[in-house]
This record gives C-alpha cells, structure tokens and sequence, in this order.
C-alpha cells in the first residue's frame, strides 16, 4: 500500500536587484502597480501603519501557463532559517501569529483564467497593542490543487506550489536597529603532512533591532605572520528580520600546519549599525609533532648509547716515564 503525503513548495521572491515579480515559470505575485507608477514597478510591499489602525493594498496574481488556475491565497509571518538566514514564509497550515494573522486577503480562492491576471485586494489591520518597528510577512498564492508528484524515501510524495511578494510593514515608534555577531569559530582538518590544510569558519549574527536589516558582512582570515588563508566559498548575504538568529559559515584554504589563525567577522547594515567579533584558532599537527619528537627521542637514545658504548671500552694505561739519571 502507497502513503501519500503533501508537500509545500513556496518560492518567495528573491534578494533585492532588478524588479521582477516572485515567480516560478508558472505563475508570480507581485504588487499591484499603482495608478501612476514611478520609474521603476514595485518589488516588495513597503507599508506603513500606526497601532490600532489599518492599511489596503493590492497584489497581482498572474497565470503564465496556458490553463486555468485556481490558486488558495492567504497572508503568512516571515522567519530566518536557523542556518544560513534564508528568508522562508509559514505554510498555511501553521499558526501565524504575527503579520500573516493580521492580514486578511479579498479572497480566499481565485480562479485565473490562462494568460491573464487578476488584482486581490488586501488589509492588514494592526493590533492596538503591536510593537513599534518592522513585521515581515508576505501574500501567497498557493496552488488549490497539487501540480506535481515526488518520490521521497520511497513515499508518493504530491507537491503543492506557492509563490510570494514579500510585505514589509513598520508600524510607527521608536526604531531601534541592531546587530550582534558572536560564536565566531574556525574547525580545520588533521594536518598529516608539514602542508596547508582546509577549515570551516562559523559564526553568529543576531538582528537585536527592531528593524528588518540586510547587512553587509565580510569574513578576514588571517594566519601566523598575517599570512593570507584564502576563502573558498562566499559569505552568505541575509536579510534579518527582528529578533532573527542565525549561523553563517563557509570554507577557506591556506591554513599552516602550525598556525595561528584570526577570523574576523564584521556586519555593517545601513544607518551606521555595525558588529564584529574575532576568534585565534591555534593550529598544530599532532602527528607531526609526534614525528618530531620520535626522532628527538631515538637520537637522545642513540647519542646515550653511543656514550654508554664509549665508556665500555678497556683503556690502555700508558707507563710512567722514567725519569733520567
């Protein structure tokens, strides 16, 4: 007997760049453009709201494919992935408790005919009670019916597809950025050989604000003498969300098998908000240490026995001289 089980595919939209609505080849979300749009269309929902009242808005579904679509629409809270920040949105099985529960979307299903779009009309209405700063959600158009099928351990698994436009509220009060970088740490290999070898640094980065900040962060890793270990991955770019905590990591090469090594991590986000923290990894190759001192033994052993041989060996006593009469 075949389990089946649903799975969630929700692709939001991507890192800020040139704008273009969130899509999957399929179908996008993007925002309404506005009645006289300005020189560039809208990316993300940039909104604005006191506590206690509420603000409308619009977004766009467009069908690409050449069939109708249903698709079930629904406001949902942002969060970081604990590793690498990846912005996700919650799925609507799960409890929203932030953005996505104070939204509420003009239509809980549409249907798009092939080829065309359709407008939504939104409102978020904020708590009298919500905290000052940015709450990050987005509005997903999930496909009603499951459009695709999957094999995962050895389980049918139905995959039912999402896209998203972001939504970026701040609810007015005091704005509070902040940064924190901590756990800053370097693992390396085993180095076997008098060679160089690889490491893995980690570190991480706490948005501590209230504000949602995309920082600017930068890896330095340095060796003994301030030798170069150089990067072999790029460091991962995020968008934090208030309160978001997550681990960043990646690779680099050029470790000495005795080294000191310095990894310093800085996070730097607009308004001059700023954090960065150091970590020295001391470096030694235990086997070749173990080599070394091997052969400081079997010398010290073979000069003693070299002296113990010396010793041992009978002197020829040469006779007094005999003095002239």
């Amino acid at each position: 007997m075949r389990t089946k089980l649903a799975l969630v595919v929700l692709a939001a939209v991507m890192w800020p760049g040139a704008a273009h609505a969130a899509d999957n080849g399929e179908w996008s979300v993007s925002p309404t453009p506005p009645a006289n749009p300005g020189p560039a269309p809208r990316q993300y929902f940039f909104l604005e709201s006191a506590p206690g009242t509420s603000v409308q808005d619009s977004v766009r579904v467009a069908n690409l494919a050449e069939q109708p679509r249903v698709f079930r629409m629904y406001g949902a809270d942002a969060y970081n992935t604990p590793r690498d920040g990846g912005f996700g949105l919650r799925t609507q099985d799960q409890r929203q408790t932030d953005l996505g529960a104070w939204t509420q979307v003009g239509a809980i299903t549409v249907n798009v005919p092939a080829k065309t779009q359709v407008d939504i009309p939104f409102v978020i209405t904020v708590p009298a009670n919500a905290s000052p700063g940015d709450h990050v959600g987005g509005i997903v158009a999930m496909e009603e019916q499951p459009g695709a099928t999957a094999k995962q351990g050895g389980v049918d698994v139905t995959v039912r597809r999402a896209v998203a436009a972001r939504v970026y509220l701040r609810v007015s009060g005091p704005a509070v950025p902040g940064l924190s970088v901590t756990a800053v740490r370097l693992r390396h290999a085993t180095p076997w050989l008098p060679s160089t070898v690889d490491g893995d640094w980690a570190c991480v980065v706490t948005n501590t604000g209230n504000l949602h900040l995309p920082p600017a962060i930068t890896v330095t890793v340095t060796g003994l003498f301030g030798h170069a270990v150089r990067p072999r991955s790029t460091v991962p770019q995020v968008d934090l969300l208030p309160g978001a905590r997550t681990e960043l990591s990646g690779t680099v090469d050029g470790v000495w098998p005795f080294d000191i090594v310095t990894t310093r991590v800085t996070a730097v986000a607009d308004g001059g908000v700023t954090a960065t923290a150091t970590d020295r990894t001391f470096v030694v190759s235990w086997p070749v240490v173990g080599l070394l001192l091997a052969g400081v033994i079997s010398l010290i052993w073979y000069r003693r026995r070299r002296a113990k041989a010396f010793k041992a060996v009978p002197r020829r006593r040469l006779s007094e001289p005999v003095a002239a009469g």
